[in-house]
């Protein structure tokens, strides 16, 4: 097999492995690792600059020491320091494989910032460099590129371009999915000061998180509740996006019968018994100290005599044993 065939097939495989990983196994530095072999550089890497700062940097057979210097360097450095600007890409430049002569062509600019006072560190500032912005509409989510002494051919170019479209879509889908999760984290944080049972919903009405209260009625009648939500009978539904919905459920039953039992059983204090029933609701010590008008650490303390009374392990342990218990 000659050189393109084999160079082709390989980046064939790179892009098939792109597509077929899971989303959890991150294959970019995989990717870059057999960047040198496919397009016969010196060196390859990728990373993403955010506000000055590398999000991230993976690189094969790049210098000793670049990546804390580069990070360094980047704290002063111009906003185009590369003849790019990471906050706006220019459209002409994303997702779109370039040698260093047509970067200069499109830019109308000579060597960059970090080719003229960085990169003579290293002893690199004459290699060639041929690059992709990748890029999901205007932001960028990676550069990927490669360097070595002599020139990049339109060969190379037309290699490396097999990679940009799945490099695109991997990268596409990474940022999507990381943006749902911190936003779906970020409302189980804020459901927590929900009364009722709420649910952070994905595809499939999956259930992502849940408060306290639905994390309770889950424990207590999972099958029954995954229906409900399922169907939306009883539910109160708002999208948050495309792929995000808010389920608010109705409160459980009232738990007083039960609360008034264990009274009994444990010989609780009136204060204890409100926050047995507060905690029956599912309601973390936040809530039921906004409730009940007084300090956490008060409720922290009843939480733990009601434990102790109650001779269980754990706040679900305590919760389940009341709905369980005759």
């Amino acid at each position: 097999m000659t050189a393109a065939p084999r160079l082709q097939a390989l980046a064939k495989e790179l892009a098939a492995t792109l597509g077929s990983q899971p989303l959890s196994a991150r294959p970019l530095r995989g990717v870059i690792a057999e960047l040198p072999r496919l397009l016969s550089a010196d060196g390859a890497c990728a990373f993403l600059v955010r506000e000055r700062h590398l999000d991230f940097f993976h690189g094969a057979q790049m210098p000793a020491g670049i990546r804390p210097a580069y990070e360094r360097w980047l704290a002063t450095a111009p906003q185009r320091f590369a003849n790019y600007d990471p906050d706006a890409p220019d459209p002409q430049q994303r997702n779109v494989v370039l040698r260093t002569h047509e970067i200069r062509e499109i830019t109308r600019r000579g060597a960059p910032p970090v080719v003229k006072r960085f990169l003579p560190r290293f002893a690199i500032s004459e290699s060639d460099q041929m690059r992709v912005l990748v890029c999901e509409g205007g932001s960028l989510l990676s550069l990927v590129g490669v360097l070595r002494a002599r020139k990049f051919t339109r060969e190379d170019a037309r290699i490396f371009s097999m990679l940009s479209g799945p490099l695109q879509q991997r990268l596409a889908i990474e940022h999507r999915l990381g943006e749902a999760q911190a936003r779906a984290v970020e409302l189980s944080a804020a459901l927590e000061n929900v009364p009722a049972a709420a649910f952070v919903l994905g595809r499939s009405n999956a259930v992502l998180h849940a408060n306290a209260a639905g994390r309770a009625l889950l424990d207590r009648e999972r099958k029954s509740v995954e229906e409900q939500l399922g169907s939306g009978q009883g539910v109160q539904l708002s999208n948050i996006d495309v792929d995000l919905k808010l389920a608010i459920v109705q409160r459980p039953a009232d738990p007083a019968p039960r609360v008034a039992a264990a009274c009994v059983r444990w010989y609780l204090t009136a204060r204890q018994a409100e926050v047995l029933r507060q905690l029956a609701y599912g309601l973390s010590n936040r809530a039921i100290a906004a409730e009940l008008h007084c300090a956490e650490s008060t409720v922290e303390l009843h939480v733990t005599a009601l434990l102790e009374k109650s001779l269980c392990e754990s706040r679900a342990h305590l919760v389940a044993r009341l709905w369980s218990d005759n």
